[in-house]
């Protein structure tokens, strides 16, 4: 039999079969699919926020760990721990240590630190002390990533107290003041002796160079959590209410003797 013109109904098999093949998402369809990719987000940012806020505070504490070697070649050099500040030498506790780190200041800078001058222009010195420069806006946040445990609990912003507790003082010009012995630090493994920076008591744009037993770290930097190079060398991470808590165990990480010292109140 000769063949004939397709019939209606083959037409229409093959009309359905391309409609079926080349049918395009209706807008239900689209909006479920956004929803599913936003559930997922919603999950997924938070691990990822974890996962990079834990890789900044790795970095840091090796950062830290670097620190701390630099520190001890400056021990094993000179049997003494660097002052915090020493006008005579126009040194800060720091910049003492420098040489041990190949005079890089790359080690000496958090990643989460945000201050607005870079290490080496942070520190001014006027008539022969070292200050911290000043921010150029009230949003702005100045001074270093790491700060020096110069002055154990005597750091403590609400009493006087003059007996060399911590690492170093602050020495002015012309004045003689002796370098802590490395021996004189009884518990190395339990005494702080560098961390993050903390804002200046009364001053919380400055992130000083010398750490205060009385003064909060900034929550931004590692979570709610701050880094902290103990004398031994060894690094560590933990709570910011624990840095500065009125514990006797705490206070006794702060001083070179490893007494809690109850006579300096807080």
């Amino acid at each position: 039999m000769p063949a004939g013109p397709l019939g209606s109904t083959d037409l229409n098999a093959q009309s359905s079969q391309f409609r079926s093949r080349g049918r395009a998402f209706t807008l239900i369809e689209l909006l479920v699919v956004i929803a599913v990719i936003a559930i997922l987000a919603a999950l997924l940012l938070p691990s990822l926020s974890r996962a990079k806020t834990a890789a900044l505070s790795a970095r840091c504490k090796s950062n830290l760990h670097q620190v701390g070697l630099a520190l001890s070649m400056y021990r094993i050099d000179h049997r003494v721990f660097p002052h915090t500040v020493d006008a005579n030498t126009t040194n800060t506790w720091f910049t003492a240590i420098l040489p041990d780190l190949a005079r890089s200041t790359n080690i000496l800078k958090c990643p989460t630190f945000k201050g607005e001058w870079p290490l080496e222009e942070a520190i001014v010195w006027l008539f022969g002390n070292a200050y911290m420069k000043g921010p150029s806006a009230p949003d702005k946040v100045v001074g270093v990533s790491y700060g020096y445990n110069g002055f154990g609990i005597g750091s403590v912003n609400k009493t006087l107290w003059y007996e060399n507790l911590g690492l170093g003082f602050v020495v002015s010009p012309g004045q003689e003041v002796p370098q802590v012995p490395e021996d004189r630090v009884v518990a190395p493994a339990d005494m702080i002796a560098i961390a993050d920076s903390m804002p200046q008591p009364g001053f919380l744009q400055y992130h000083s160079f010398l750490l205060s037993i009385s003064s909060l770290p900034s929550k931004e930097r590692h979570n709610g959590g701050a880094n902290v190079l103990f004398t031994d060398g060894h690094a560590a991470s933990e709570r910011n209410s624990r840095l500065i808590e009125d514990t006797e165990s705490n206070r006794r990480r702060w001083n070179l003797d490893h007494q809690p010292h109850p006579e300096v109140s807080f």
